[in-house]
């Protein structure tokens, strides 16, 4: 194959941490004529990556508040594909508000895997039919504010107005008022509905640290998994 055939094609990395899941996309990427895989030890200036294929936990450490990390230049200009194992509101909100250009999921067809690293690999962004209905769902919603989340988050954790109250430092009167407000917009009659709510509709994300002072929701800690560092490119 020439060297301009070869520069035509959608260079592709892909950055999946389940083995299984790794090999079969690498064989289904690695089987069209347009794309070609490229290895972590092969990234080089000369051959910038195209498209970034990650799992969710990846690909949280490739971008964050529209900056990327301190990644290979031949990255920088790189598209990221999701392949999540499920679709929940809040984590697909927050991730693609921090980037990410793309989702598929791991029961998606092959044809959504390759039409998304076609999509992005023309500057374009794509989302598998199912994370396209969610948010067009989401779009036709009253969306809770930031301040709604932290609140909805807690009193999902069971807290009473009181301890929300302290744990954010807003007044009491101020926690009743945005619950108010999150059982409109959930069509929820009670606290206990608008957590089953929340949970069914992905809308929070709930801590797996200790019992203490709980973080705002972030795309982080929606994404974000212990995992192996990133490949280092000398």
């Amino acid at each position: 194959m020439s060297q301009h055939e070869t520069e035509q094609r959608v260079a592709v990395l892909v950055c999946v941490a389940e083995p299984l899941l790794q090999v079969g996309v690498r064989a289904a990427l690695a089987a069209e004529p347009d794309m070609e895989v490229i290895d972590a030890e092969c990234v080089s200036v000369n051959r910038p990556v195209d498209v970034v294929v990650a799992d969710s936990s990846t690909a949280a450490r490739f971008v964050q508040d529209g900056r990327r990390f301190d990644l290979h230049e031949s990255l920088q200009l790189a598209r990221i594909l999701v392949i999540s194992t499920q679709a929940r509101e809040h984590a697909v909100r927050c991730a693609l508000e921090q980037g990410i250009h793309g989702f598929v999921l791991t029961s998606s067809p092959v044809c959504d895997l390759l039409a998304g690293v076609r999509a992005l690999s023309r500057g374009g962004t794509y989302l598998c039919p199912p994370v396209a209905r969610l948010l067009a769902q989401i779009s036709q919603r009253d969306m809770l504010t930031s301040r709604e989340d932290e609140v909805l988050r807690l009193l999902t954790m069971g807290l009473c107005n009181k301890s929300i109250a302290r744990d954010l430092e807003i007044a009491v009167g101020t926690v009743k008022t945005h619950v108010k407000s999150i059982m409109s917009k959930l069509d929820a009659s009670c606290r206990t509905e608008a957590a089953r709510i929340a949970t069914e509709r992905g809308l929070i994300d709930m801590p797996d640290t200790p019992s203490g002072r709980v973080k705002p929701p972030s795309y982080a800690t929606a994404w974000l998994r212990p995992a192996s560092p990133l490949p280092s490119y000398a």
